[in-house]
């Protein structure tokens, strides 16, 4: 029975029983892991007030026989993201880069990048006023590290290299050139200017990105291409996303 400690960010927890929960975290070291934290609730809980999603902290966790679901012995707050809590908008859009890594992730696949990317979006939404450019570039490098990626430099359906308008192909996952529209009816076009940043985006490093710069109407752009895309792929929308995408219009209609 082996005793791990990491950094991790909490995904989601669910309660169980009167005192304990599974936790799903993402951690430094060891990917995605499901564990079970005792007396954290309640009022003998141990770990206080302090184990909510989007806090990242110091884990101690051990193997259990026969299951995938670890044992959480320790829980060492290091960042609460007090801005983030404290702000409804803000802690929407955390929660949704939370629960799209959950979703685009698997148990004990581990990945630091995806963790370096993590750390980086969740600074960005507490110190930024409008993260939606951030977010998109997490969307990107998230899908970019999962294998997720469309295929946007080539034509998916001819391997033509695209140089010309093209139009994106959310059920063939990528770009058709002007020849090959006819291959998907419901392809939409995407302008030469969201292609090259998207493609510009992947080349970055984790710690390089908070620089890169995209104008406003990419940026609209390339959210609604990422959200059909992402909701195809993964067979629904997210919940979260769905809540944003409604207190967006409600702040539309009330302009």
């Amino acid at each position: 029975m082996s005793i791990q400690k990491t950094e991790a960010i909490l995904l989601a927890k669910k309660d169980i029983r009167e005192t304990s929960v599974i936790a799903a975290f993402f951690t430094r070291d060891f990917g995605k892991i499901k564990g079970l934290v005792k007396s954290v609730r309640g009022p003998l809980a141990k770990f206080g007030l302090y184990l909510h999603e989007f806090a990242r902290y110091d884990i101690v966790f051990y193997d259990r026989v026969r299951s995938d679901t670890y044992m959480v012995t320790q829980c060492d707050l290091l960042e609460p993201y007090a801005e983030i809590a404290q702000d409804i908008d803000k802690r929407l859009k955390a929660f949704y880069v939370l629960e799209l890594v959950d979703k685009f992730t698997a148990l004990r696949d581990d990945s630091p990048k995806i963790y370096q990317l993590l750390e980086w979006i969740l600074d960005r939404i507490e110190k930024e006023r409008f993260p939606e450019r951030a977010i998109i570039i997490f969307q990107i490098m998230l899908l970019e590290y999962t294998g997720f990626f469309p295929q946007l430099e080539n034509c998916v359906e001819c391997s033509k290299k695209i140089e010309a308008q093209a139009g994106f192909s959310v059920r063939l996952s990528g770009l058709l050139c002007h020849e090959c529209f006819g291959a998907d009816s419901q392809a939409a076009a995407l302008s030469r200017g969201a292609v090259a940043s998207v493609n510009m985006i992947r080349k970055q490093k984790t710690e390089k990105l908070a620089g890169t710069m995209i104008t406003g109407s990419i940026v609209d752009e390339l959210a609604i291409m990422l959200d059909k895309f992402i909701a195809y792929h993964l067979g629904e929308h997210l919940k979260t996303s769905i809540v944003l995408s409604e207190m967006k219009n409600f702040k539309e209609l009330s302009l």
